[in-house]
């Protein structure tokens, strides 16, 4: 019974403390809504629209000031006075029992406030634009008479900076002036919404009277003086160069002269009525279109004493490669009789000569051109000037060619004795074996002598032929060299295999009395001898002695060398 007793005092005491809450929150609610609208200065937009203001606003802004006047009057200062009314009785029956009753109500008032508070910044806000047109207005009735005085003193003092244009300048600024007038007798009367339309556009139309003030003067200064002066000056330099024969790179220049003369007026004739494209497009065409005519004169008037001082040099230039190449010619004419050129150099010194012909005749052609003045001269600088460089590849190429074929006569020579050397020297090894005394000479050491024997008449007759292939001999005589040294080692081989057998066969003899096993290596030794195996002979003696006495083998091979050396230093 305690425990459902306790119970029900726990829940009571959660209503109580909940409705306490509750009630808290409902009361701070309409508390924070009675301070936005207590927030809201209704006696300042009042004092705004009192009835002094009203004696000053005439037509779109009378209008508009009423309005405003009637919607704080009729509509915003009753909703307000409504809504605080509402809170406080909202806030009375809050701390009644009435508190669960008024929640729809609580939120119907916030949203009546926020409405509130939205018409009170609407009415703020148009007295704010309207207060701000009425200052901007009264600003510019001040600064734009002051700027058109300015302007209209500018126009009369620096009337030559705007040559022709001044006139349309001038009426631009008599409208400009005359706009002006109606913005401030509209401003006077109090029409400010109508007079802030007027006073747009006079801004933009100032603006742009502005720029044109700056613009102007720079399009016209070179327009009227140096574009002028500067075509007739090409237009007299063009006359004077024609009457000293002067020819140039590109045709009709005295009519570019006059279509950029007829540009010029053109570009005049626009700025006067203040069509400020064209006469830009014409300055931008204008400016590069007479620098690039100058650069066409001046480079005729460059390119002819440098035609002058190089025509001459560069025809004895030419005539000294021609006579070049004719020597080269005939030296290679002499040099094919005896010997094959392997490298093309008699059709490269025909196309050599093909290039000086062309030369000449180009040449030629533009040296009539010079004496019959009708020469471009920069065009003929650049011939000789190309000309040069294809002379010094010609000379270069025919120094090559020569020194290519200058050393076939020498290399001939050194070839013959090489030749007379390399026949000693095989006569004198043929010598050296006949001298050894053997029984016979190896099978493959004949071969060997009569291929390397082969070789060299093979190089001999080649060398006696009309017409020698040096190329060719040079490859022969680097082979015959490196066999005649193969033949020699091969020669000193044989020598020393068969001097060397000889002496271990009279060494193996005195062995013999103490050793008679080695008799029979003495025998088969001999038999190798006899048939010419002198190398196999000596392998099988010093075999056999080496058995016997050990150290023997070396020592006696060493001995022999020894002697051998001692005898060739």
């Amino acid at each position: 019974m305690v425990q459902v007793l306790i119970g029900v005092l726990v829940v009571a005491l959660a209503v109580i403390i909940g409705l306490f809450v509750y009630q808290r929150q409902t009361l701070k609610r309409l508390a924070d809504l009675e301070q936005r609208l207590a927030a809201l200065k209704l006696s300042q937009i009042d004092t705004r629209l009192g009835p002094d203001k009203v004696k000053a606003l005439m037509g779109e802004s009378l209008k508009s000031f009423t309005e405003l006047r009637e919607r704080f009057d009729q509509k915003l200062q009753p909703a307000v006075k409504k809504a605080k009314e509402q809170t406080a009785v909202l806030s009375n029956e809050a701390k009644t029992t009435a508190l669960f009753k008024i929640n729809g109500a609580v939120k119907d008032l916030a949203a009546q406030v926020q409405k509130v508070e939205a018409e009170y910044q609407r009415i703020n806000q148009a007295l704010d634009q309207l207060d701000a047109a009425v200052k901007d207005q009264t600003v510019a009735l001040t600064k734009l008479r002051k700027t058109y005085n300015d302007y209209g003193r500018k126009l009369d003092e620096e009337a030559f900076a705007y040559g022709e244009s001044k006139a349309a300048l001038h009426d631009r600024l008599v409208s400009l002036e005359e706009k002006f007038e109606r913005f401030a007798t509209i401003a006077n009367q109090g029409d400010h919404e109508a007079a802030q339309e007027i006073l747009d556009d006079l801004k933009a139309e100032t603006a742009v009277f502005a720029d044109l003030l700056d613009t102007v003067p720079q399009l016209y200064k070179p327009l009227y003086t140096t574009y002028p002066d500067q075509l007739s000056e090409l237009a007299n330099g063009y006359q004077q160069l024609k009457q000293e024969h002067y020819n140039f790179s590109e045709a009709d220049l005295l009519v570019k002269i006059q279509d950029l003369a007829e540009e010029q007026k053109f570009a005049l004739e626009k700025l006067a009525t203040l069509e400020i494209a064209p006469v830009k497009a014409a300055n931008e065409h204008l400016a590069p279109a007479i620098d690039h005519l100058y650069e066409v004169m001046q480079k005729e008037l460059d390119a002819r004493p440098q035609v002058a001082q190089l025509l001459t040099p560069t025809l004895d230039h030419l005539a000294h490669a021609e006579q070049q190449n004719r020597q080269l010619l005939n030296e290679l004419d002499k040099l094919s009789l005896s010997y094959t050129l392997n490298h093309n150099e008699m059709a490269d010194a025909r196309g050599l000569n093909e290039q000086l012909r062309q030369l000449r005749a180009e040449l030629t052609e533009a040296q009539q051109a010079v004496d019959a003045q009708t020469a471009v001269d920069s065009q003929v600088l650049k011939q000789l000037q190309a000309a040069e460089e294809e002379l010094a590849a010609i000379e270069k190429q025919q120094t090559e060619i020569n020194h290519g074929v200058a050393g076939l006569q020498e290399d001939e020579q050194r070839a013959q004795k090489a030749l007379q050397r390399f026949a000693v020297t095989l006569k004198t090894t043929k010598r050296r074996v006949e001298s050894l005394n053997l029984p016979g000479i190896p099978q493959a050491y004949l071969d060997y002598f009569f291929v390397v024997a082969g070789e060299l008449k093979k190089l001999s007759q080649a060398m006696d032929r009309p017409q020698i292939d040096m190329e060719e001999i040079t490859k022969q005589l680097l082979m015959v060299q490196e066999d005649l040294q193969t033949l020699q080692e091969k020669t000193d081989e044989l020598r020393d295999s068969a001097e060397l057998t000889e002496r271990m066969i009279q060494y193996a003899h005195r062995l013999s009395v103490d050793h008679e096993s080695i008799e029979a290596a003495i025998q088969k030794a001999q038999t190798q001898f006899d048939q010419y195996e002198y190398t196999a002979s000596l392998e099988t003696i010093g075999t056999a002695i080496e058995e016997a006495e050990p150290g023997a083998f070396k020592r006696l091979e060493q001995s022999y060398f020894d002697e051998v050396d001692h005898a060739t230093n």
